[in-house]
């Protein structure tokens, strides 16, 4: 598996790509949250693979994890900052990207700095690379547009049904990720946040996107609990779903309550919005990566390029 990708991991890559394009292209003022991330969701599964997680759409000073629930949506205002973080898993194999839309055009800078920041950790990435090495050229670039990185928001490792699998790879020159270095045969995301805010997030009261932890709860559950917990693992197993793909199995208030009452129990993760701390506009850039013995394979990227 060191000398090529999975080929199911390339076909995800490229149906993640094609998604977030499409996604970007329907971002305009005035749309609904709820419309887009359908679409988009709809898009992965007819291209042949299933959404990764719920397609994220943050807007502004919101950094990561919003998809709109069962009863809440949001607008896009005519100039926001639009991050849109989608990913398509097939046979497990998951791809992960993103991509910011200035709709307004005032922030182009701020949305520079995170592809910059993306560029720049591609420049430094091979096989054996460490993870410091790689924050640190993410934030020196960043740092050059005059933003700063998002510093407890990280890219990760992946494996087959697990979307982050246990290492960070930092977006700044974090020395107590001097030990991991990039491993052949190793998946994994990069995804620099840029801001013009403090550098840091903080929980939002927000929570939509949930993941199946595996855990039975030792407490006696309700027939709805039990059918949604059921449903749950068999169907995304320990990938992230949101409510709104359980929609009509009870009414949406009942269905709400009880994934809200699992993730009490600890059968569900729950993941909350993440909110710039300082209140500052946020940007994300993501790719996708394998690592061969030679080589990096930008997953996510068009033509799957090696560098």
């Amino acid at each position: 598996m060191e000398d090529e990708p999975p080929k199911e991991l390339l076909e995800a890559g490229r149906i993640a790509a094609e998604a977030r394009e499409y996604a970007a292209g329907l971002v305009e003022a005035g749309a609904s949250c709820r419309r887009v991330c359908e679409l988009v969701e709809e898009r992965i599964r007819s291209l042949g693979a299933v959404p990764a997680f719920p397609c994220n759409i943050s807007l502004d000073t919101v950094a990561a994890h919003y998809t709109p629930g069962l009863r809440d949506d949001c607008s896009i205002g005519g100039g926001s900052v639009v991050k849109l973080d989608v990913g398509a898993a097939v046979e497990g194999y998951i791809a992960d990207t993103a991509v910011t839309v200035d709709l307004g055009g005032g922030h182009r800078g701020l949305v520079e700095a995170s592809v910059e920041g993306l560029r720049a950790a591609m420049k430094v990435l091979k096989p054996g690379a460490r993870f410091y090495d790689i924050g640190r050229a993410v934030e020196q670039a960043v740092r050059r547009r005059g933003f700063k990185v998002v510093k407890n928001l990280s890219g990760h490792t992946i494996d087959r049904y697990t979307i982050h699998a246990g290492l960070s790879i930092p977006n700044y020159g974090d020395r107590t990720a001097w030990i991991h270095r990039i491993r052949p045969g190793m998946t994994f995301a990069i995804e620099p946040f840029a801001t013009n805010g403090r550098g840091m997030v903080r929980e939002g009261s927000t929570v939509n996107i949930y993941a199946y932890t595996g855990r039975k709860p030792r407490a006696m559950l309700g027939g709805l609990e039990e059918r949604i917990l059921r449903y749950v693992a068999e169907k995304y197993r320990t990938l992230p779903f949101t409510p709104r793909w359980l929609k009509g199995m009870a009414g949406d208030e009942e269905v709400e309550r009880a994934v809200r009452l699992l993730a009490k129990l600890g059968a569900l993760h729950a993941y909350p919005v993440l909110i710039e701390a300082g209140g500052g506009l946020v940007s994300q850039a993501e790719h996708t990566f394998y690592a061969l013995r030679g080589g990096i394979v930008v997953v996510t990227e068009k033509g799957q390029p090696t560098i």
